[in-house]
C-alpha cells in the first residue's frame, strides 16, 4: 500500500441486534468508537486466523474496541470487507460480514484531476447514528508522490451497518482528509540554514454527534485546516477551522 495512505486521522470514530460498548464518559457525550489493531504475533491474532483457516497478510488487519469487554473482533482487508468475529467455546466464529468489493463510492473523481486512484478502504472505527445502530467509513484515496513530497485527498461515504451484510448509505462524498506537501530546499546548505524545508498544508476532520430528537443524532463536522510555508518556523504555521453541521440520511445528492 503506498506510503501517503497511512495518514493517522483525528476522526476518531450495528443495528438493532449489535449494540457496542463504548468508553465511559460524561451522560451527554456521545463519541465515536475507535478500533485499536492486534499485534500480528499476538496469539490472539494468529489464534483467530488458524481458528477461521485465514490467511492473515499484510493486507488484513485484526481490530478490536479496547474500551469493551464484549469479546468482539473485527477483520478489515483491502477488498474490502468488515468481518464481525465473536469467541465462542474457545474458537472464534463469524457473527456477520459486510464486503463493499463492488461498491460504487460516491466520490469519482479528485478535486485534482493529476491525481492517482489509490482506491478504497475501511477507516477503523464506528460511528454512532442513534442509540443502536453505527456507521463505517468507506473512504475514497487520491493521489500522487513528489520528489521530497505528495499530495492526497480522501472523501468518505458513510454507510450504516444492518444484519446479514445489508448496509445503506447515511451520508456520501464527506471531504476525510488532505495533504500536500512540496520540497522547497535543494541545496546542503539550504537544508543546514532553514527551519523548514516544505510547504505544508493539509485539513483534517473530527465528528460531534448530538441528540436532537430525531430518529438519528445530529453530526457536526468540524474541520482543521493549516498552512506552514517553507523557510519559515512552525509558530508561523496559519491554523483555521471550519464546521458543516448534517443529519444522516438527509443529505442532498452529491
Amino acid at each position: 500500500m503506498n506510503m501517503h495512505k497511512h495518514v493517522v486521522i483525528q476522526s476518531v470514530l450495528f443495528s438493532s441486534l449489535i449494540v457496542f460498548s463504548v468508553p465511559a464518559v460524561a451522560v451527554d457525550t456521545i463519541q465515536a468508537v475507535a478500533l485499536v489493531k492486534l499485534k500480528a504475533e499476538s496469539l490472539q491474532f494468529k489464534k483467530i486466523c488458524a481458528d477461521l483457516n485465514l490467511t492473515c497478510s499484510e493486507d488484513s488487519a485484526l481490530w478490536k474496541n479496547k474500551a469493551s469487554n464484549d469479546g468482539k473482533v473485527y477483520l478489515i482487508d483491502n477488498t474490502p470487507q468488515l468481518i464481525e468475529l465473536v469467541k465462542d467455546k474457545n474458537r472464534y466464529k463469524v457473527v456477520d460480514a459486510w464486503n463493499f468489493k463492488n461498491y460504487q463510492h460516491h466520490n469519482q473523481s479528485s478535486e485534482d484531476g493529476e491525481l492517482g486512484d489509490y482506491g478504497v478502504e475501511i477507516f477503523p472505527a464506528f460511528y454512532p447514528l442513534n442509540r443502536q445502530k453505527f456507521a463505517i467509513a468507506i473512504v475514497q484515496h487520491w493521489g500522487t508522490g513528489y520528489s521530497g513530497g505528495g499530495k492526497g485527498e480522501q472523501f468518505a461515504d458513510f454507510v450504516m451497518l444492518e444484519p446479514k451484510g445489508k448496509y445503506q448509505l447515511a451520508l456520501s462524498n464527506v471531504p476525510f482528509y488532505s495533504y500536500e506537501m512540496i520540497r522547497a530546499c535543494f541545496s546542503e546548505k539550504d537544508y543546514q540554514t532553514s527551519p523548514h524545508c516544505h510547504d505544508e498544508s493539509a485539513s483534517s476532520l473530527s465528528i460531534q454527534f448530538k441528540d436532537v430528537g430525531k430518529p438519528y443524532y445530529q453530526w457536526t463536522l468540524n474541520y482543521t485546516d493549516f498552512t506552514w510555508e517553507a523557510f519559515k518556523p512552525e509558530k508561523s504555521k496559519v491554523v483555521e477551522k471550519h464546521r458543516e453541521v448534517v443529519m444522516p440520511f438527509e443529505q442532498k445528492n452529491k
